[in-house]
């Protein structure tokens, strides 16, 4: 009986990691929501659109290079709990051809150099924006 139970946990356990909720951002409250200006608008200084398709490719890269579920190995130095966050990179993206967008992470200036220099760039991107996937990553 204790055999059957043991292999009936085992079974089940990797079904566990289907019922995973998807990524949602975190939202402010109500009342910190009703500090902002409405209606909300864009100022004209600092405004910039981006293109749908680099967009999309920032993400996908973005999302393989810093996937949201890692954190920093216990013991990081500083800098290496600095080059886990997100806001610690600046990106570049053009698009190479019609069907891929390349997609560059440089380390912000000034982030990431508590313990001495840190490489400028992180990893270059060739992501197919018709299949979604990524072709290619140069680190």
């Amino acid at each position: 009986m204790k055999c059957r139970a043991l292999l009936l946990t085992v079974v089940m356990l990797p079904g566990c990691a289907l019922f995973q909720r998807p990524f949602r951002p975190e939202h402010a409250s109500k009342e910190e929501a009703a500090k902002l200006p409405y209606p909300l608008w864009l100022p004209s200084e600092g405004r910039v659109q981006v293109p749908a398709n680099l967009a999309a490719a920032i993400e996908l890269a973005m999302d393989d290079m810093l996937p949201r579920d890692v954190k920093p190995p216990r013991g990081a130095t500083p800098d290496d709990v600095c080059l886990h966050r997100r806001d610690s990179y600046d990106v570049e993206a053009a698009p190479l051809n019609d069907e891929v967008v390349l997609v560059r992470f440089l380390v912000k200036e000034g982030a990431c150099r508590s313990e001495g220099a840190t490489a400028t760039e992180a990893a270059t991107y060739a992501v197919d924006v018709r299949g979604w996937r990524i072709l290619a990553v140069q680190r």
